[in-house]
């Protein structure tokens, strides 16, 4: 297994941020409309689970980072909430607003140090004609230890010399260790999710992939990546601006139906579901990631529609993404899961999506989990696979 380490890349990434590989969405303003049509906007960010009543003795909370995206102008804010937990927004145009919290916790248990991430969303709030107050509602839950750190599922544009369309083949997935200790990838699933399934103990997942090995046969150190490829090829040879997998750590291979390219010198991740397709596609729409981990992974059986089920308290990690940011109705991840979305690009375009570099534990970059894709992501320009922007260089 050809591991990477984040450090060996970060100088190199620096160069090409230099060069505007990153696509950057901070608080410009899109749009410059007359100021009498501006509204302000407050919210209150409470929390009711008793976690922070228990901790902290108070519901308000402080010091969370409140983000607020206008749908229609695609105009991204963000702020701190002050000592009573109120984050105010001041000459907002009047939308359509999803609005995102989050806030990381330290707190003492037994004598043991504890961190928990509280986040929480609304989603498509009207704020038109005067100013608006709103209250948002967190839920405490804990950062993994493994991430989803790029996920390239966008697929490249025709091109020269063969013109492909729609090629997707050059898909991958980048899980990082986030945390300061080894973690064993054997066993571990991939998997995408259905759409439409209001359950609140299961997700339906439409391909799952298990990482092979017997307990620690697969370790990855803190700091260190391992790429998951759809097809581990140089992708570069049939469309110049698309990716070299060939030294992928692990690759999808569909033997029935027959057709799947496989790479005898990459090993192969285990099937466990695939619902359809000649291979594990993402698609270059709209899906649902998840990494997760259970013993049995056919222990809760399957759906009505041929879907594998999962309990949704085995995920590790797990990303939500569309082309179009807008449609937050047709999430497939709950706020327990991921509270966010991201991507909002069209397809083809070879972009992909990074985690954000949070701080760093000396030299190794500790990437950004707040269990949230519209803040935890960035997009970039093109895949990175095995390499970490520092977008804040």
């Amino acid at each position: 297994m050809k591991i990477k380490s984040a450090r060996n890349f970060l100088n190199i990434m620096f160069l090409i941020f230099m060069s505007g590989l990153l696509i950057w969405t901070g608080c410009e303003e899109k749009n410059t409309p007359p100021e009498s049509m501006r509204l302000n906007l407050n919210v209150t960010v409470l929390d009711t689970t008793g976690f922070s009543f228990d901790q902290f003795n108070k519901i308000f909370v402080d010091s969370a980072k409140v983000f607020i995206n206008s749908i229609s102008y695609y105009n991204f804010y963000d702020t701190l909430s002050d000592s009573v937990g109120v984050a105010s927004f001041e000459a907002i145009l009047p939308d359509r607003y999803n609005i995102s919290v989050t806030k990381r916790v330290m707190y003492k248990y037994e004598d043991v140090l504890i961190e928990k991430i509280l986040n929480g969303q609304l989603t498509d709030i009207e704020i038109f004609g005067e100013d608006f107050n709103t209250n948002i509602y967190v839920e405490p839950s804990v950062a993994g230890q493994l991430v989803l750190s790029e996920i390239y599922y966008n697929g490249s544009p025709p091109q020269s010399p063969y013109y492909i369309p729609q090629y997707f083949h050059d898909q991958f997935t980048e899980i990082y260790n986030n945390s300061d200790e080894v973690v064993y990838l054997d066993s571990l699933i991939i998997a995408d999710l259905d759409y439409g399934h209001a359950d609140e103990d299961y997700i339906y997942t439409i391909h799952a992939y298990m990482f092979p090995g017997n307990g620690k046969d697969y370790p990855l150190n803190p700091g260190e990546f391992v790429i998951v490829a759809q097809d581990a090829i140089d992708h570069t040879v049939v469309v110049p601006s698309s990716v070299d997998l060939h030294d992928a750590d692990f690759e999808y291979f569909i033997s029935n139906p027959p057709g799947d390219q496989n790479n005898p010198d990459v090993t192969d991740m285990i099937q466990i579901h695939h619902k359809y397709g000649v291979d594990f596609l993402y698609s270059v729409f709209n899906d649902a990631i998840v990494l997760l981990k259970v013993k049995d992974p056919y222990a809760c059986g399957y759906s009505e529609f041929d879907c594998l089920k999962f309990p949704k308290s085995a995920v590790l990690d797990g990303v939500d993404y569309r082309d179009n940011l807008a449609e937050v109705e047709y999430k497939r991840l709950d706020p327990s899961i991921d509270a966010g979305l991201t991507g909002g690009f069209d397809s083809y375009k070879n972009k992909s999506i990074q985690r954000r570099i949070d701080f760093y534990k000396g030299e190794r970059p500790i990437l950004m989990d707040n269990n949230n894709s519209s803040i935890d992501f960035i997009v970039l320009d093109h895949p990175t696979p095995g390499y970490i922007f520092d977008q804040g260089k």
